[in-house]
């Protein structure tokens, strides 16, 4: 009688391998023109500015710029990490003070929706907040006794798994909290520098949007990560 053994153990370790490989990120450069090669819709006028080193970013104004596109990176995945590098500037007016990075909504069903924001302060620094809503529940994190300064590079990072949500500022755990939050569909829109609903406009620069199909710990600036580009 043959054994099968050795094709088991081969099946075995390149499961393993499989699972222990670290998933590659879908990078979105943002540009002035567009999201990634998707259909985009250009909200104002946003502008090519410097990134951090050699890299480009974009630069949004606060008041009309951001840019829309009918796609979702994270349709129908029960767990996520969504990560954006932006840079963000000192507010001109006071009803600009929820600033709104990363906004991902289904227009069929408000209910389910995420955002990355951020709150700037009177002393002119800024506070994380992440949002989440689904069909049965809304989760806001906000810690105001964590601030950040303005004119700096930072990271912020949403993170999901097993009715857990943990925001991240800079690699680092800054707020969590539970909630169910069902599967956001391929229909929903994608926003960056503003809402889905053109409100809570962005004052700063953005350079690149992350999104992992799996909830990873962020590094701080994700260094030394590899990244699928599109």
């Amino acid at each position: 009688m043959k054994s099968f053994l050795p094709v088991l153990s081969i099946s075995f370790l390149l499961f393993v391998a499989a699972a222990c490989t670290p998933q590659k990120p879908i990078l979105w450069k943002v540009t002035p023109t567009g999201l990634a090669g998707h259909s985009t819709t250009v909200l104002g006028n946003p502008s090519q500015a410097a990134g951090r080193g050699t890299a480009t970013a974009v630069a949004f104004d606060g008041v009309d710029d951001g840019l829309v596109t009918s796609f979702n990176e994270i349709a129908n995945v029960d767990e996520f990490t969504v990560e954006v590098i932006f840079k963000p500037r000192a507010t001109t007016t006071a009803t600009n003070r929820e600033q709104h990075l990363v906004h991902i909504e289904d227009p069929a069903n408000p209910n389910r929706r995420l955002s990355l924001e951020l709150r700037i302060t009177d002393k002119n620094q800024w506070q994380a907040h992440f949002s989440v809503k689904s069909d049965n529940g809304q989760l806001n994190l906000m810690d105001a006794s964590k601030t950040h300064p303005l004119d700096k590079w930072a990271t912020m990072t949403l993170v999901y798994k097993d009715k857990k949500m943990t925001g991240y500022v800079n690699g680092m755990p800054e707020v969590n909290g539970e909630l169910e939050f069902l599967p956001l569909p391929a229909s929903a829109k994608t926003s960056i520098g503003a809402s889905v609903d053109q409100r809570n406009w962005f004052n700063g620069e953005i350079e690149t949007v992350r999104f992992f199909k799996t909830a990873l710990l962020p590094k701080k600036y994700s260094e030394g990560i590899p990244s699928t580009t599109r």
